[in-house]
């Protein structure tokens, strides 16, 4: 039996990925208290990882987004 993907759970999987992507490259400063599913809060504001995401997606691959994220809004 072929197993489906649910597209749900493939897009919040490519999300915990970006997030880690942004801790990873952060150096581990941005606090994992203030990633939420869609977004990450800062005290200037909140980071729409989704609509960063597809922003940039048909041109960098994710840990390039990722990369872009952390130098944009200095994390």
């Amino acid at each position: 039996m072929q197993k489906t993907v649910n597209p749900l759970l493939s897009r919040l999987q490519l999300l915990q990925d970006l997030k880690f992507l942004i801790d990873r490259g952060s150096n581990h400063r941005v606090d994992y208290r203030r990633f939420r599913i869609f977004e990450i809060r800062l005290p200037t504001g909140a980071i729409d990882l989704v609509a960063e995401y597809q922003a940039r997606a048909s041109e960098y691959t994710l840990p390039e987004i990722a990369a872009l994220i952390v130098q944009k809004y200095q994390l």
